[in-house]
């Protein structure tokens, strides 16, 4: 591998998706982390190495790229890459990690933060990580648009794109394997990537193996479901419906109006990119459909044969309904109370009655609730992946590093507690 060159501030000509082209990407700033700072953190977050392995430092790089709206048009996005920087005996694959639900755009480099902790673990160990803001959050010009399964991929893709351009600039090679993973709407973008890229775009992704957590495959079933009875996360009915309301223009109305009133002038004012779910959640009612007026409800709700608008295009987000030809990992918690576990059940049932013999289940921890569920099944993700790179034919992760998670996650189950708000935030949620 060669040795990285002086990092140059690059603008290159927008081009074509052709990989022999160039490819727009602007490095806003860059990071350093030794093996050495390594260290110390995963010492102070009581990280053992022998699960989380320090092979390298890595260099963190915050890129800027474009990708398309939901109609074509041309549009920034940002994201983060993670380079090893010491020579390793294997030469690095690729790995990208999709984020868990965000409503604010602010974002920054702190590898202590959960999910960045998350990719840091998967860089020291040789991979080079992508980590992409989706469109609309972090620099992102537009706003987010939550679920919609085809933006969620050609956002992923483009900034793999973009970072590979970089990655050639600079003399680095990768063996070109691309590992899939995420959490919680990250764990659904995974898999729809995954699906994308199987169903259209083989010839330019070398997808070795996916291992989506905690996603919502099944948004119009399973996950449905919780819009109807008390939710302790009701913001994410109104940010669906109004990313599906932009994409598919779904209401008559305009968007607010739908809402009884105070949750009309929620609807306005909070969700901007300036607020986070923490703020919003307390405004909105326990049940998130009771948000809407009685009039929107019966006319967007109907059922038979005049099928609601609102599932129609819920359920063109599915992202289970196919037959993986690559590994597929489905982490899950049973006690996660906001991405309920029966949504990896049934992506894993479809994909096997499909045929699929290489999709596997793991439950992170019968105990875990949503943000608990992050820590183990991200270990059990690298476990994965690790076997698959080894070429194991059951990719199920060293069995003694297994016993060892299992045992850990048994232990820990009555020790954790929730924290469900903005002042003692889970670590796992915070975005600085």
């Amino acid at each position: 591998m060669k040795s990285f060159q002086c990092l140059v501030f690059l603008v290159f000509s927008v081009v074509s998706f052709g990989q022999s082209d160039k490819v727009f990407y602007e490095i806003i700033q860059t990071k350093e982390f030794t093996k050495k700072e390594l260290k110390a953190v995963w010492k102070e977050l009581k990280t053992p190495e022998l699960v989380m392995p320090i092979n390298s430092g890595f260099r963190f790089v915050d890129i800027n790229y474009y990708t398309t709206w939901h109609d074509g048009s041309r549009i920034l996005a940002s994201g983060f890459l993670m380079v090893p920087t010491e020579k390793l005996k294997e030469t690095s694959s690729e790995l990208i990690y999709h984020h868990g639900t965000k409503m604010s755009k602010a974002r920054g480099i702190n590898i202590k933060n959960g999910e960045q902790f998350i990719c840091a673990g998967f860089a020291a160990e040789g991979y080079v990580v992508y980590f992409p803001d989706y469109i609309g959050l972090g620099r992102g010009e537009k706003f987010h648009l939550y679920q919609h399964a085809p933006t969620q991929s050609s956002s992923s893709m483009d900034l793999i794109r973009a970072a590979r351009q970089y990655l050639k600039d600079i003399g680095y090679i990768t063996d070109s394997r691309l590992f899939i993973t995420g959490y919680s709407q990250g764990g659904h973008a995974a898999l729809g990537l995954h699906k994308t890229i199987q169903e259209g775009y083989t010839n330019e992704f070398n997808v070795a193996a996916s291992s989506p957590m905690s996603g919502a495959y099944d948004m119009s079933g399973v996950q449905r479901e919780c819009m109807f009875r008390p939710y302790e996360f009701p913001s994410y009915f109104p940010y669906l419906m109004r990313a599906f309301d932009e994409v598919y223009d779904l209401f008559d109305e305009e968007f607010s109006s739908l809402f009884l009133s105070p949750y009309d002038e929620v609807v306005n004012n909070y969700y901007t990119g300036d607020c986070d779910i923490w703020e919003i959640n307390p405004l909105l009612p326990e049940i998130p459909i009771a948000a809407l007026k009685p009039e929107a409800k019966a006319k967007y709700l109907k059922e038979g044969e005049n099928l609601n608008r609102i599932l129609k295009v819920i359920s063109e987000n599915n992202v289970y309904d196919w037959t993986p030809e690559k590994p597929v990992q489905l982490c899950y918690c049973e006690s996660d109370e906001q991405v309920n576990y029966q949504n990896a059940i049934v992506a894993y049932d479809h994909m096997r009655k499909r045929g699929s013999k290489n999709v596997y289940l793991k439950s992170g921890g019968k105990k875990f609730d949503h943000f608990q569920c992050s820590a183990f099944s991200s270990i059990y993700t690298k476990l994965f992946f690790e076997s698959v790179r080894n070429g194991k034919k059951k990719p199920k992760g060293n069995f003694f590093k297994r016993s060892l998670v299992k045992t850990a996650s048994v232990l820990n189950a009555g020790y954790y507690r929730r924290t469900y708000n903005k002042e003692n935030m889970p670590l796992f949620m915070k975005h600085e």
